[in-house]
């Protein structure tokens, strides 16, 4: 009697420490950046190639600073608390920065900023999710695609119906246009001809990443440098003169079980393609400075990483010659060394699924003793499953096929828990005395 009051004790202490992580877990954010201290993804460079404008990570916070271009005397622009800030974009005349906000369901907004951080507005309102955003040469419209938010991260069947186009918005007026209807699955590396008369983007057309041009005067898109040999165009981007595109893509030198994304080069005079880099990680967001023959992107040094830590590094276009540019941050991150510990084991999956089966355990022994059913909570485990399994379809056809993938890799889990329950039933109901 005295050993199942016990084995009841362990089992409400078991059953309230695995409610608790799984709620945990339930209510927490999943953002592996939360706790992150390190450059964000994109750059800009001032048209006097003065300054560069960064995103950077402190703590989670994601906020705009702009720096001298040897990444020194850097400044923060913009303060957050609840979003995050990222994508800045020189004005013509270096006076402004435009940016994106992400708020807690990834939305992402545009604001504007005078240089010195002052006088932020918020351009464009949470009913649509801008992806990429760029000024005008004379400064006074910005450009950016854009997808509907209730459309957003909803799987391919909704972008077919309502997906990413082009629009524009007057600084004048205020006045929204919508410049494309294509309903796109993707657009992105968004920039624009300096006579501001022709806007360039890239588009997955379902297997190639292609670059097309749009002409604003007559509406007339047309695919860019459509004999590209490799088929792919990634962070594309466009000299001052107009005389050479830069961009990503796949390098030769990768092998089939990992993608190493390089920097390439194309004259578009005589459409000759040059590898510039061949650094074996992955190279993104590459800008050219407007006086001199130099670009400088972003490495990722821990490829292939999701958490994603770059390094910023200028190249000379001429000899290939990279250099590696500190950005020299006040230090402001705090010591969550506790904090992060104590999340990584409550949001751990071998922590829930432990406890898991440690609950199960407990309740086959418990029953065995009352009444011979063994293999009770093992059973109803594995209902649960199946019926875990089954919702997953149901709700991957009514609402979010993402968030149906991961009701069914619940339902393996629990269905993995089950077996090795009902085997341990199995072994403990024949074996235990």
């Amino acid at each position: 009697m005295k050993n199942t009051r016990n084995i009841v004790i362990w089992i409400w202490v078991v059953a309230i420490l695995f409610l608790t992580t799984l709620t945990y877990n339930l209510l927490q954010n999943n953002d592996q950046y939360k706790y992150f201290t390190g450059l964000g993804s994109h750059i800009s460079i001032s048209p006097d190639d003065s300054a560069i404008a960064f995103s950077y990570f402190i703590n989670g916070k994601e906020a705009i600073y702009t720096g001298n271009i040897d990444g020194t005397n850097i400044k923060k622009v913009t303060e957050t608390d609840s979003e995050r800030h990222h994508e800045p974009k020189f004005s013509a005349d270096g006076k402004k920065l435009l940016y994106l906000s992400k708020d807690s369901e990834g939305i992402q907004s545009i604001h504007i900023i005078n240089r010195d951080g002052t006088d932020s507005v918020k351009l464009t309102d949470n009913k649509s999710h801008v992806e990429q955003a760029i000024f005008s040469p004379a400064g006074d419209t910005i450009y950016y695609t854009a997808i509907p938010a209730k459309d957003f991260g909803k799987g391919d069947e909704h972008i077919a119906e309502d997906g990413y186009d082009l629009f524009s918005l007057s600084l004048k007026d205020g006045k929204q246009k919508q410049l494309t209807d294509k309903d796109y699955f993707s657009m992105d590396s968004l920039f624009i001809s300096k006579n501001g008369n022709t806007i360039f983007y890239t588009e997955l057309d379902g297997k190639y990443e292609k670059l097309r041009s749009l002409v604003l005067n007559d509406s007339v898109e047309r695919l860019h440098i459509p004999e590209h040999s490799s088929q792919n165009i990634y962070n594309a981007q466009l000299s001052a003169d107009e005389s050479k595109l830069a961009y990503t893509d796949v390098s030769p030198q990768s092998t089939d079980s990992l993608y190493e994304y390089e920097l390439f080069l194309t004259d578009l005079k005589t459409m000759k393609t040059e590898q510039l880099t061949k650094l074996k990680k992955s190279i993104s967001s590459p800008v050219f400075f407007h006086h001199s023959n130099k670009i400088a992107f972003l490495k990722q040094t821990n490829w292939p990483a999701y958490l994603a830590v770059y390094e910023l590094n200028v190249i000379n276009t001429d000899d290939h010659k990279i250099k590696t540019v500190p950005l020299k941050i006040e230090n402001e991150e705090k010591n969550l060394l506790f904090i992060k510990t104590l999340d990584r084991i409550l949001s751990n999956t071998y922590t829930i699924s432990g406890l898991y089966l440690l609950l199960l355990g407990l309740l086959t022994v418990y029953f065995h003793k009352r009444s011979g059913k063994a293999f009770l909570p093992g059973i109803i485990s594995i209902s649960i499953a199946i019926l875990a399994f089954i919702s997953s379809f149901i709700v991957s056809a009514i609402t979010n096929p993402w968030i149906g993938i991961a009701i069914a890799m619940i339902a393996l889990v629990l269905f993995i828990c089950s077996i090795i329950i009902l085997a341990f039933a199995f072994f403990f109901k024949r074996f235990a005395t």
